[in-house]
């Protein structure tokens, strides 16, 4: 089963603070663990000094010393903190033992070679026991010494203390829980904020923005990214609606026209003259709308898919000249003067089918736009390899430049039926001049002319 989110935050540092509880409550018990058993060894050890000054030997025997104090009653019985002392031989005999072991004997490691502490049972009494190697003058061994103390005290101790701290660290982690499961709450109210106020967000009101919250952390970033995606999706929303509504009024002026001519020659008889004059305005208007949908469908292409420029070396004024051909007939009518000063060995790092898609519009446009008998100039800056298409034409007021490659965008001095057009044209040119990396900016003054220039890559 997946928690949600604010499970996950106290879960997550419920997990981090009850690792840190179980190294310190553990420490804690390390620390009494060691200082017990160190005061037991140290016990046993003093003991072992006292029992070794009254020890003797000859070559592999022991020898025992009688001591006084090894009569006392605390070796004669198991009381509440006896010390037990065993001595055996290397043949494992019994040399000596405490009377207060009785029947009992003291496990032991004949091979033994070092000091060693352990721990035992004895009469369901709990041991702490050293083991030591007894030597001789030539530092052999001869036997081993046991030493016993109870541990009875410090195993309780620890029992306690185990249990004390594992009561505490469940109880802790349980108060903890529901310490952490409200404060996540508290954490996570303005997300919840957010998710609420964004799925009142609709087409109707999308204009609509989400809350910031005061303090400017991850939350505050986060709302913040939210309302420019917001933006931008208003942007693109209002901006398909104005796209739809331009394609239909596009293709319903064209569509009326034909509309029309056709009721008209309809209603009557006409000459054949008439109806040729009529046929071939129908054909004007229906070349517009199959240039209309041309761009529409290159338009739509270039938007859905990702398009990949082949770029190599390409020769720029055979390009111009070849379009410039293309719109001779136009240029004629005009009487536009061309003045192509680009050199001959001019070459640039593009795609050529794309490149002469682009400058076809642009150069279009500058024939289209411009006034009778004006001029056309390609001008080319080998420094910065930068490409300026110069008119002499009606130009474009300052603030109208912005506008200029939306889609369906005509400016007004250009909406006649006199200047063929339906504003797609430069929309093409910029979204073919993006995929290339190729920088395209527009100069222009009402009445004097435009200026596009083509800013090249290295």
């Amino acid at each position: 089963m997946r928690l949600s989110f604010k499970k996950r935050i106290a879960t997550y540092n419920l997990i981090a603070i009850a690792t840190v509880l179980a190294v310190a409550f553990s420490a804690i018990y390390g620390v009494v663990y060691f200082t017990s058993y160190k005061h037991l060894d140290d016990d046993i050890s003093t003991e072992k000094t006292e029992v070794f000054s009254n020890l003797d030997w000859e070559d592999d025997t022991i020898i025992m010393n009688k001591m006084p104090e090894w009569e006392e009653s605390e070796h004669k019985q198991i009381e509440i903190n006896p010390t037990f002392i065993q001595i055996v031989d290397l043949n494992g005999k019994t040399v000596y033992k405490s009377a207060n072991l009785q029947e009992n004997h003291f496990l032991f490691n004949p091979k033994n070679k070092r000091t060693v502490y352990y721990n035992a049972t004895i009469n369901h009494q709990k041991i702490r026991q050293g083991q030591f190697p007894v030597f001789n003058d030539k530092h052999k061994i001869i036997g081993q010494l046991t030493i016993g103390i109870s541990q009875q005290e410090s195993y309780n101790v620890l029992h306690n203390l185990m249990l004390v701290l594992l009561a505490t660290y469940i109880l802790i982690i349980l108060i903890l829980y529901f310490i952490m499961t409200f404060v996540a709450s508290k954490a996570i109210a303005p997300i919840q904020q957010l998710i609420f106020s964004a799925s009142q967000i609709n087409y109707a009101n999308i204009s609509s923005r989400l809350p910031l919250p005061e303090n400017e952390d991850e939350i505050h970033q986060l709302a913040t990214t939210i309302n420019d995606l917001l933006s931008r999706l208003e942007t693109s929303f209002y901006q398909q609606k104005q796209f739809t509504s331009d394609a239909s009024h596009e293709m319903q002026t064209p569509l009326a026209a034909i509309k029309g001519i056709i009721e008209v020659l309809l209603r009557k008889p006409r000459t054949a003259e008439r109806y040729e004059e009529k046929m071939h305005e129908v054909l004007v208007q229906t070349n517009r709308l199959s240039l209309l949908y041309d761009q529409l469908l290159q338009l739509a292409r270039l938007e859905s898919s990702v398009l990949v420029a082949k770029k190599e070396p390409v020769v720029l004024d055979a390009i111009i000249r070849k379009i410039v051909k293309t719109h001779d007939d136009l240029i004629k009518s005009y009487g536009i003067k061309i003045y192509n000063r680009v050199p001959s060995d001019a070459v640039i790092l593009a795609d050529a089918l794309l490149l002469e898609m682009i400058l076809d519009n642009l150069i279009s446009n500058a024939i289209k736009y411009n006034k009778t008998n004006g001029v056309l100039i390609f001008n080319w800056e080998t420094a910065t390899k930068t490409l300026s298409i110069i008119d002499e034409g009606i130009g474009i007021d300052s603030n109208q430049l912005p506008l200029l490659f939306n889609r369906f965008f005509r400016a007004d001095d250009s909406r006649s039926s006199q200047i063929p057009g339906n504003g797609l044209g430069l929309s093409i040119a910029k979204r073919l001049c993006d995929v290339q990396n190729i920088p395209l900016s527009v100069t222009s003054e009402k009445g004097k002319g435009t200026t596009f220039q083509l800013e090249f890559p290295d």
